[in-house]
């Protein structure tokens, strides 16, 4: 009877349909100019492929988009993609069979550029195009890019604020380094593997003394670089003899190491404080073969610290070698130590590491390193640990920690103001602002320098005398370097623009490096607007009110844009934050290729459509991971397929166009509809709250139980055809005014299922939903009473349709009566209203509350919660020939399904009697037949057509 809803088919019409009218455009053009809300999209790589979680980012954005224009809103929406950076050069090295950076400076730089360049932007179109299809409406026309010179110069000016500010420095500190990248990695791009190494307790003599101070390292390879050995000062150590030599060991971790030396017997000789030993000089067995020893100043003896030291594991006393490790670098600055890193970018030893080591790679070394020192006596135990070794995050490369040059921004300076800015923020779960607040706690200064290619050139410029200039833009670096025009700010081109020396009148050249990608994305709140140059929308929008993104982002694009924001304009870029989580399994697992596990967002569209999609995602509090479950999508689609044959029930069987009522004639299941209604579009505070799933969750129950199970099931009969009650009209009113502005309010979670009731519906005026407001909410509509009783009354008609199961009395047969006793405190409410409703959802022909219990026998009864439901089970002959009615009707209708007759379609039928007891009945319930059926009857004294058998009434029908 009704149209059947077929998502996919809707929804490519629907988007043709948008496409062809420029409805988001026009959308667009209506907004402008109002309020402004400035929705901050953080930017992907376009790697041409959208999986389950960016389909989750992007429908979470767009749906609170969607709400913020509904609301009135003129929401900046241009989306952006992140263009730069190792992760595009390692795609292209991998096309272009790269090993390393050696094999790009053969093919050369430039070829290399225009190659990441093509890569980072061949997809964009395609991630477009599939962002659109989910039914996304961003600003896809003009995306921002990083690699565009005018968000290139957003990100000079900032970097020259931090210069200006005393923030940027050029210093040797331990970074990690990703050797076949051969740049510096920050601390928020390292990710975690487990690797198996070599650990060493290692022996070093004490100065004039037949002792050792023992200490253990799973890195080897920094063995070379060793400069002090460190302890607790309040620790208790111990001599212990054993084997005929005196160890030097942390007294609660002797019987350990005891333990792994397989010592049957050893001696504790004396006990005694760490901060004896600070001061105690040693012996380094390397000495004489790494020339880097040769020279320090300062340093191979006992220093102190109450912060680095534990007894967790080794023997209490550490090996630092401040050129490789950040702890033994804060310990090395503390004594005034030497920094000793005799490693290159590459990973491979240099000259200073000595003949023995050069040109071998770090923790390759390792065994030959451990060979030494048991040939020196130096190596006092050694076994292999499996721990969790920092790696590259684009290549998996294992990094390895060096002191090398680089460009750093004092963030250590700001730390605190930065931890101060986060108060303000209002991030959604409320738990994030801690878990935020614990990373700004954690962090360091920030190696902003990146020794690649692609990527923004690090505007500096330096001359041989030490002068230092920093460029802030395109104008500025045309002034001082002399040149008409810059076409690109990238390398190679820029590298050759030349600056005359402010102090010696030199040429100064620009310092090769380029930045770190996270900064690119970190200045995207202001660049992307195209500030400084352009300074008017930067003015009306900045800074952005809202920005939604995954648990990455805590160190990855909330921590750098916190920290670039705070040195260009003192203060946070953003003011509220909306945490998703990860889209896993339905075991929890992280999906991928390799487990078979992954469920691409296309397989959905294909079994179930885009509005499931949205739906089934947006129905979950976003902050928690999302289990992905086939099981549940298809109960989403029921959803909608439920809203769907509401739409087309309203459109079949109401047709009214003015939906103007007086309150006070609404029949009572009508005003209960409303009431019930207006807490859904209430829930707008919930979305302006940010719990977009309490909204859909809400809607969800509604639709399903409120208006499919309960009202149409209700006003069914008063709207069928041929139905003439006043009441008619005020019903269609309400059930029509529900469907529309449901339509409207379903715009952010299911646009297009929402599209198509709207412009079927026929009630509104704009062209889509979406040009509609928010409809106004009537506190005036809110009734508890009424909702209150009907609470009661769902329950009375369960009771008693499980009473009638009891009976063997079917649904469709009316009983004599249907009875309540009701709790005291249910008492106060008055049923008289609703008496005509709950005789007709209860099929019974009376209905009362009573304060006694019914004993007799004609009666059955059963307890609920808000008291007993009796029903009178006895039958005479009118409910029989009621019964009888119902029966006919029934098998009537079927037979007009059976033979394609449309709601409507008025048949004429002849019906034939067995008995002329059976023709009275026919004649006396014939207008009735009529109406349920829309036939018109002739009674005929044949035996044509169908049989029908009820009771013991016979007849044939025949149309």
């Amino acid at each position: 009877m009704f149209e059947k809803y077929k998502p996919k088919e809707m929804e490519v019409k629907v988007l043709e349909k948008w496409e062809r009218n420029n409805s988001y455009g026009k959308v667009k053009d209506m907004l402008k100019g109002r309020k402004k809300y400035f929705f901050m999209d953080g930017p992907p790589y376009a790697s041409g492929y959208i999986h389950m979680g960016t389909t989750l980012n992007k429908i979470l954005k767009d749906s609170y988009i969607r709400f913020y224009r509904l609301k009135g809103y003129d929401v900046w929406d241009q989306p952006g993609y992140d263009t730069h950076g190792t992760p595009i050069e390692v795609k292209v090295e991998k096309e272009l069979g790269f090993k390393n950076k050696k094999d790009i400076e053969k093919y050369g730089v430039k070829k290399f550029i225009d190659k990441c360049k093509d890569f980072a932007t061949r997809h964009i179109d395609a991630m477009n195009n599939d962002f659109k299809n989910l039914g996304v409406w961003m600003d896809w026309e003009n995306p921002y890019l990083t690699l565009d010179n005018s968000y290139m110069e957003g990100a000079w000016y900032t970097f020259k604020k931090a210069f200006e500010k005393g923030l940027l420095y050029e210093g040797r500190y331990p970074v990690h380094v990703c050797t076949r990248c051969g740049t510096a990695l920050a601390f928020n791009e390292i990710e975690y593997m487990k690797k198996t190494d070599p650990s060493v307790y290692v022996k070093f003599k004490v100065e004039g003394k037949e002792e050792y101070l023992v200490i253990w390292t799973t890195t080897p390879w920094t063995l070379p670089s060793n400069v002090a050995i460190m302890v607790h000062p309040d620790f208790d150590y111990v001599k212990v003899k054993v084997n005929g030599e005196v160890l030097i060991i942390a007294k609660e971790l002797v019987e350990e190491v005891m333990g792994k030396l397989k010592a049957g017997k050893y001696e504790i000789l004396e006990e005694f404080k760490g901060k004896d030993l600070k001061g105690v000089r040693y012996l380094h067995p390397f000495k004489d073969k790494v020339p880097a020893l040769q020279n320090i100043k300062e340093g191979h003896y006992v220093v102190t610290s109450n912060m680095y030291v534990t007894l967790d594991s080794g023997t209490g006393l550490v090996h630092v070698a401040p050129g490789h490790g950040q702890e033994d670098y804060n310990v090395g600055k503390e004594y005034g130590l030497d920094i000793v890193c005799p490693l290159g970018m590459d990973g491979l030893y240099k000259e200073e590491a000595g003949e023995w080591l050069k040109g071998k790679y770090a923790t390759k070394a390792n065994s030959l390193i451990i060979d030494v020192l048991e040939e020196r006596n130096a190596l006092l135990h050694k076994e292999d640990v499996t721990h969790d070794y920092p790696k590259c995050w684009r290549c998996d490369t294992p990094l390895l920690l060096m002191s090398v040059p680089q460009w750093f921004f004092k963030v250590s300076d700001i730390q605190e103001d930065l931890i101060k800015e986060n108060e303000d923020v209002v991030w959604h779960p409320g738990w994030a602002k801690n878990r935020f607040k614990n990373w700004l706690n954690s962090i360091g200064d920030w190696p902003i320098s990146r020794q690649r290619y692609w990527d923004i050139p690090l505007p500096i410029w330096k001359c041989e005398c030490g002068n230092v200039d920093v460029i802030g833009s395109i104008k500025e670096l045309k002034e001082k370097g002399n040149v008409k025009e810059i076409k690109d700010l990238h390398k190679p081109e820029i590298d050759e623009v030349k600056i005359k020396c402010s102090k010696c009148g030199k040429e100064m050249l620009r310092v090769k490096d380029v930045l770190d990608v996270w900064f690119d994305s970190g200045v995207a709140s202001w660049a992307s607007l195209g500030y400084p140059s352009k300074k008017e929308e930067f003015e009306r929008l900045w800074p952005s009110d809202l920005q939604i993104e995954g648990p990455d982002q805590f160190r990855g694009w909330w921590n750098s844009q916190l920290i670039t924001s705070y040195i260009t304009f003192g203060k946070k870029p953003f003011k509220e934050i909306i945490l998703h989580g990860f889209v896993l399994d339905n075991k929890g697992i992280k999906m991928s290729k390799s487990k078979g596990n992954v469920v691409g967002p296309e397989e959905v569209i294909e079994k179930h459509g885009r509005d499931v999609l949205r739906m089934y995602l947006l129905s979950n509090a976003p902050w928690d991971n999302f289990y992905f479950n086939w099981q549940d999508v298809k109960e989403m689609h029921n959803v909608l397929n439920i809203l769907w044959n509401v739409y087309q029930f309203t459109k079949t069987y109401t047709s009214v166009r003015d939906l103007s009522f007086d309150y006070n004639d609404l029949n009572v299941e009508d005003k209960w509809l409303l009431s019930k209604f207006e807490r859904i579009k209430m829930m707008s505070k919930e979305i302006e709250e940010k719990r977009m799933h309490k909204f859909v969750q809400s809607v969800r129950e509604f639709v399903v139980m409120d208006l499919s199970r309960w009202f149409i099931k209700l006003v069914r009969d008063r709207l069928s055809v041929g139905y003439e009650g006043k009441d008619r009209e005020s019903t269609e009113k309400v059930l029509r005014k529900v469907v529309h502005e449901l339509s409207i309010i379903l715009t952010p979670v299911v646009p297009f299922i929402s599209n198509e009731i709207y412009e079927g519906l026929g009630i509104g005026e704009k062209e889509v939903p979406q040009m509609e407001e928010w409809p106004e909410f009537n506190e005036e509509y809110i009734n508890i009473d009424i909702e209150e009783k009907m609470e009661i009354v769902k329950e009375i008609t369960e009771v008693s349709n499980n009473l009638r199961q009891e009976a063997k009395i079917k649904l469709r047969w009316p009983v004599k009566e249907v009875k309540v006793k009701l709790n005291p405190e249910f008492l106060k409410l008055d049923f008289k209203d609703m008496e005509g409703m709950v005789k007709r959802i209860t099929n019974s022909k009376e209905f009362k509350v009573v304060d006694e219990k019914e004993e007799g026998k004609e009666y059955l009864g059963k307890e609920f919660s808000k008291g007993v439901v009796y029903i009178n089970v006895s039958e005479d002959e009118e409910l029989k020939e009621e019964r009888a009615l119902r029966e006919i009707v029934r098998q009537i209708q079927m037979m007009r399904k059976e033979n394609g007759k449309k709601v409507g379609d008025v048949v004429s039928m002849n019906v034939g009697f067995k008995d002329q007891r059976t023709k009275k009945y026919l004649e006396k319930y014939k207008q009735e037949i009529e109406k349920e059926t829309t036939s018109k009857i002739n009674v005929v004294d044949n035996n044509e057509g169908k049989e029908i058998k009820v009771f013991d009434y016979e007849l044939w029908v025949g149309f």
